[in-house]
């Protein structure tokens, strides 16, 4: 009878956990948000970045998120901030400058970063401090070796400099909440889409040893999901424990 009392109390409480965990807020390095929100997982970002014109040379660039599931900073991230750096997008081939050319990059990595909230747009070391909390890796998803397609929309007056936009999908490889974003849930297994658009500033940012000409925003979305907490498996797994005991008792 004490171990039927036993059994029937530790899936009750087994099955409150779970349910518990099902239902609550994810929240990783101070970072918080839910994998069940209809808005599950978009994010909003201002960037700032050099722009490649000749075969072979190489974009970088950086900025801050904005928003994360449609949720501010002060909600998603209290007292802290996500920031993110990209790099290693090595353009395939020389581009003219016509309005409408495609261009296309190989490789490219960002990392996202969570940290006390100190982004200063001038400064691109404000945006690659902190704890890594994604690290995601440009994706090839038709076999044509690019990771990141894009087109020219348009020559500025401001220093006659391009603008334009680009699309790309992502890998999550690591970093903090690593579990929580590779799903494979985009196209062709990938975990993230990635667009962007860009423009020139009118007074380009000299920061870490280079100059960032081109200012501009982007986009990111994907899925995550809820993974159980390891406190929830460890009580589950001292139940599960206690419950071997009282049988080997019983007999």
């Amino acid at each position: 009878m004490k171990l039927k009392k036993l059994t029937a109390s530790l899936m009750v409480a087994g099955a409150g956990l779970f349910s518990q965990g099902a239902q609550a807020l994810v929240t990783v390095d101070g970072v918080t948000w839910d994998p069940n929100s209809a808005f599950d997982f978009i994010a909003q970002t201002t960037l700032f970045e050099q722009v490649a014109t000749v075969a072979g040379q190489t974009i970088e660039g950086y900025g801050s998120i904005s928003l994360f599931n449609l949720q501010n900073p002060d909600s998603f991230c209290p007292g802290c901030e996500l920031t993110f750096h990209f790099y290693n997008y090595v353009l395939d081939s020389s581009i003219t400058g016509t309005v409408g050319e495609a261009f296309n990059f190989t490789g490219g990595v960002i990392d996202v970063f969570v940290s006390a909230r100190n982004f200063d747009a001038t400064n691109i070391a404000t945006a690659t401090d902190g704890t890594l909390f994604l690290r995601l890796v440009g994706a090839d998803v038709d076999a044509d070796t690019f990771t990141l397609e894009g087109t020219l929309t348009t020559n500025s007056t401001i220093g006659s400099q391009i603008a334009g936009q680009g699309t790309g999908f992502l890998n999550v490889t690591g970093g903090s909440a690593a579990t929580y974003f590779n799903t494979n849930g985009q196209v062709g297994g990938t975990d993230i889409l990635y667009t962007s658009s860009f423009q020139p500033l009118a007074t380009p940012v000299v920061t870490g040893g280079n100059t960032f000409t081109h200012g501009g925003t982007a986009e990111i979305s994907g899925d995550s999901r809820a993974v159980p907490e390891p406190s929830v498996m460890a009580l589950m797994g001292i139940g599960l424990a206690g419950l071997g005991l009282s049988r080997r008792r019983k007999v």
